[in-house]
């Protein structure tokens, strides 16, 4: 629908723009060096949320028909979509609060969402965090 540059591309080009030209600039303004990483670290964010934001709110959307026994599709509009998460989401804790998750299998889907929520979430807002547990996984799996 849109020509180029494509949002994503220009979330880009103002963060290579910021860590090239004008961070190096920085290093002796210690505030502003490290207000400026924290503004780099943002548009990274946008991004990925750019790049993600419809796949993992269609497989929450499915997690939770799952969970609720619903067959309801996700709403086409990103703002009804987030709306109905939220109300969806807002039910499973009534419903957790009501202990109707403290019997398996029901608790094991329910953690098994939570998981899925939670990497999905990492995946947007600190992926390397994910490789570190990764990392931690894989070590401790070794010294078994």
């Amino acid at each position: 629908m849109y020509d180029r540059p494509t949002l994503n591309e220009l979330l880009d080009a103002v963060r290579v723009h910021l860590e090239e030209n004008i961070i190096p600039l920085l290093k002796d303004d210690r505030k502003l060096y490290y207000q400026t990483l924290v503004a780099v670290n943002m548009l990274r964010i946008a991004g990925r949320e750019l790049t993600m934001n419809a796949l993992h709110m269609q497989a929450e959307w499915d997690r939770l028909n799952f969970l609720q026994g619903s067959s309801g599709t996700i709403p086409a509009d990103d703002d009804e979509a987030r709306q109905a998460l939220a109300e969806r989401n807002h039910r499973l804790c009534e419903d957790i609060a009501a202990g109707a998750y403290d019997q398996h299998p029901r608790k094991a889907a329910l953690f098994e969402h939570l998981l899925a929520t939670a990497v999905e979430q990492l995946q947007v807002a600190n992926p390397h965090f994910i490789q570190v547990l990764a990392l931690e996984d894989n070590e401790r799996d070794r010294r078994r």
